[in-house]
């Protein structure tokens, strides 16, 4: 016998299908063109895809990966970051941030966050950087960029490399820069680094 009470119904908290809904007709021509060329990875539509973003991002080169994690563990990899070294990130992030830092080797070191905008608080950096500090990853949360002038300022005068993780903010911008377009490179060095800008979807 079906339980008697006053009727109930479901409170729609977040419509998923309207982030999509203006642009599904140009989402699934996308998809079908994907399939119907039968090349899933690599091949010219990832090409075209990377030059887009990357004019995007205003860097001047993308690279796709399949996603965030493992873009943030190239980017530690091609700067030589590994055992024994430690890599300041934000307290409050997705994992990914942190198991990049582990998959290479090195140690996440958690940095306290601001109470305003949830991202890294510079004013907590400079106490957490120890001799073996290497690097530090800056999170841009939910749309929100992180204070990437004190954070470049605090780089600098500890000689780490500053990296960006903008997968949950593509878009925003701090400086009148889009963010993820951090140059990695450290204090001394007397040419530019690879500009990286990450993003955390797979891109056909």
């Amino acid at each position: 016998m079906a339980a008697s009470g006053p009727p109930t119904s479901v409170v729609p908290f977040y419509d998923l299908s309207a982030l999509h809904r203006q642009i599904r007709p140009e989402l699934d021509a996308a998809y079908r063109d994907v399939l119907d060329g039968g090349q899933l990875i690599l091949g010219p539509r990832l090409a075209q895809f990377e030059q887009a973003f990357a004019r995007y991002c205003d860097v001047r080169e993308c690279v796709g990966v399949a996603n965030g994690l493992d873009a943030l563990q190239l980017i530690l990899e091609a700067l030589g970051i590994g055992q024994g070294d430690d890599v300041l990130v934000p307290g409050c992030t997705f994992i990914a941030t942190w198991l990049a830092v582990t998959r290479v080797g090195a140690t996440p070191v958690p940095v306290d966050v601001h109470p305003l905008s949830y991202n890294m608080d510079p004013a907590k950096v400079r106490d957490a950087v120890t001799p073996r500090t290497r690097a530090i990853i800056a999170v841009h949360l939910y749309g929100q960029p992180a204070d990437m002038t004190a954070l470049r300022s605090l780089a600098d005068e500890y000689g780490l490399r500053l990296i960006e993780d903008a997968a949950q903010a593509h878009g925003a911008r701090w400086a009148g820069r889009r963010v993820g377009g951090a140059d990695t490179r450290p204090p001394s060095a007397s040419t530019p680094a690879r500009t990286w800008a990450r993003w955390a979807t797979a891109a056909p």
